[in-house]
């Protein structure tokens, strides 16, 4: 029972985050293969990279690296963090996105680099985690899942952006080096942090794995309006020579037929507006998202029940951050609201992260002994709270949407207060307790049946609209 226990905190925040990654592309959707290769891939780049820092251990010496009083420490633990183990992984992860995927004709648009990459990030630290989690248990578990684990999936969106960006681009290979350095430059201050074993470390890992957090979202978000424009520009080319040289071709035209190996990103288009000849690299570089403005904003399709039900229980309830993130996302983006969903996911993330930090710390300095059931009982009450408090706000930001298209929407107070008791109970729940994995199961099930109400009339809402788009067009 424990070992299951420690593989769901091992492999669960991976899987969560993949899921929110693969599901993100909401235009365009990767082929499962291709995407689970790539998070496999990643997976397998784990264990290269451990020869290497085996190796770079033993050249500057394992003693030398955990005496923090030796003259050397700081230069070999700086060295050991940039040159050992953040250059390792990022390179073995860059090589493998390289030499299997970026030149795979379903990678078709910049966007994909997001994906593909992200997947290698997320495969990389779930196999990762196993290896750390299953003989060091639980706390360490749960550090990795706020910091390493995060910090890995989001290293690889950052990477992937910039692979996308040079797969689509006339200067390739700088965009592939700047990617490369940004994500070893980022990885390695993190890991001097964490070998540096002084007390200020900690903060410095936290504040290093919310900053990756940001700008990998931030990528993202300018890829996603990429995407956009190439999924519903009305501009139009056509080949040069063939078959086809007559017939005019809209931009997802041209994503199709490179999906089908019948174009190239090399192969050059006539620009039918103003006669320019230009390759595809060009035309889907990163010039055209200033298109993304003009376009009209489409409704969502929303997300199957059914399918939010079992990507919750899988991730044990971890995917409430990336729904969070991805409801704000869609209203924010039709509604052309004043928000910024990143950091209000961000928010979210932090404020039902910190308060255990602080609690540790705490712990520490009081002497308060572990498990003290009074103290364990209110920081968890304080948490589900926290929960609660956001997912407030953002259901009742819904409700006034939904009131205007449905006869009967979902009750606010009663969604929250459910949610709220729940999360308390599923927090609270001792380990010692009979059968502990099967009811923490149970109440994650309920948990998330309480938030598929509110899914369910999302969807209902996101199809009313849709509806609505097509009886004005």
């Amino acid at each position: 029972m424990e070992t299951l226990r420690l593989l769901y905190i091992a492999m669960g925040p991976g899987i969560a985050i993949a899921v929110f990654i693969y599901y993100s592309n909401k235009l365009d959707r990767e082929p499962g293969k291709l995407v689970l290769k790539s998070f496999f891939l990643g997976g397998l780049a784990v264990f290269p990279t451990y020869y290497f820092e085996g190796v770079v251990e033993e050249f500057l010496g394992m003693p030398t690296l955990q005496d923090e009083h030796s003259p050397l420490f700081w230069p070999k633990t700086i060295f050991y963090a940039f040159f050992g183990v953040a250059l390792a992984e990022e390179l073995c992860k860059f090589l493998f996105l390289k030499a299997f995927i970026f030149d795979d004709r379903e990678f078709n648009e910049p966007f994909d680099g997001i994906i593909y990459g992200g997947m290698i990030g997320c495969g990389f630290a779930t196999v990762e985690n196993i290896i750390h989690v299953l003989p060091h248990g639980q706390e360490v578990g749960i550090l990795r899942m706020l910091t390493a684990v995060p910090g890995h999936a989001f290293f690889g969106i950052i990477l992937g952006y910039f692979m996308g960006r040079a797969k689509f681009s006339l200067n390739g290979p700088r965009h592939l080096m700047h990617g490369l350095a940004v994500v070893v430059m980022l990885h390695g201050i993190y890991d001097t942090a964490a070998f540096s074993n002084a007390l200020w470390s900690i903060y410095l890992i936290f504040a290093i794995t919310f900053l990756v957090i940001y700008l990998g979202l931030k990528a993202k978000r300018e890829l996603e309006k990429l995407a956009a424009v190439i999924e519903f520009s009305a501009k139009q080319y056509s080949p040069l020579k063939g078959p086809r040289k007559k017939v005019p071709l809209h931009l997802r035209d041209i994503r199709c037929l490179l999906s089908k190996g019948k174009l190239i990103p090399e192969d050059n288009l006539i620009d039918k507006k103003s006669g320019k000849i230009k390759s595809i690299r060009e035309i889907f570089s990163s010039k055209i998202i200033s298109q993304y403005k003009g376009l009209p904003k489409t409704p969502f399709s929303g997300l199957s029940v059914k399918l939010f039900l079992i990507f919750y229980q899988m991730t044990f309830g971890l995917y409430l951050y990336f729904w969070f993130l991805g409801n704000y996302r869609d209203f924010t983006s039709y509604k052309k609201l004043k928000l910024n969903p990143e950091l209000l996911a961000l928010g979210l993330f932090i404020f039902t992260i910190l308060p255990y930090f602080f609690y540790g710390v705490i712990q520490n300095a009081l002497d308060i002994p572990r498990g003290s059931s009074a103290a364990d009982v209110f920081i968890n009450l304080i948490v589900a709270g926290i929960e609660s408090a956001f997912l407030y706000f953002q259901f009742k930001m819904f409700s006034g949407f939904l009131k205007k298209k449905l006869a009967k929407s979902f009750s606010v107070p009663l969604v929250i207060l459910s949610f709220f008791i729940l999360s308390a109970l599923k927090k609270v729940l001792s380990p010692t307790v009979p059968f502990y994995l099967f009811w923490e199961m149970v109440l994650i099930l309920f948990q998330g049946g309480v938030l598929a109400l509110v899914q369910r009339d999302l969807n209902l809402y996101w199809k009313l609209e849709n509806e609505r788009n097509h009886s004005t067009h």
